[in-house]
């Protein structure tokens, strides 16, 4: 039989950050993949401000057993912002906010983000350093990049 020592009990400490403590990430991404990423930064103390249209996102309807469980998952740790992108003011705003970011995540189809005037270039003019990652179902380039991916287990 191993001797033990008595040990401290772990105490939270509502003071402590985690790594990821002063990066400020924007999350433009719907449903599951990009909230999956921007959840794990989050998580390890990333200030992620998740930009959400007028409807919100899509993951916000997804019901399991009737609960909101999937939202109140993905979203956890995140601030959230509306933000109509037909409207000039909203894209001004958003850049706005690009300037004090580090990382910015999309999810759009290839070339959404360009169709609203907000490519890469656009964004970089604001923030010059900023990390963009564009999560997509067949990647930006290729034959099936412009596909949407839809899957019937993805439906609410």
């Amino acid at each position: 039989m191993q001797a033990t020592e008595a040990t401290s009990p772990i105490r939270f400490d509502p003071a402590t950050t985690g790594p990821l403590d002063g990066i400020r990430v924007l999350d433009l991404t719907r449903l599951v993949a990009g909230n999956m990423l921007s959840l794990q930064l989050a998580d390890f103390g990333a200030d992620v401000i998740k930009v959400e249209p007028p409807a919100g996102d899509p993951l916000r309807d997804w019901r399991d057993g009737g609960k909101e469980l999937h939202w109140k998952t993905y979203a956890r740790n995140k601030r959230s912002i509306v933000l109509n992108f037909r409207h000039a003011a909203a894209k001004a705003a958003l850049l706005r906010v690009v300037a004090t970011a580090d990382v910015f995540i999309e999810n759009f189809r290839p070339g959404t983000l360009e169709e609203m005037e907000l490519g890469p270039q656009v964004l970089h003019k604001a923030n010059p350093d900023l990390v963009i990652v564009r999560v997509s179902g067949f990647g930006q380039t290729g034959p099936y990049a412009p596909l949407p991916v839809s899957a019937p287990w993805s439906k609410p």
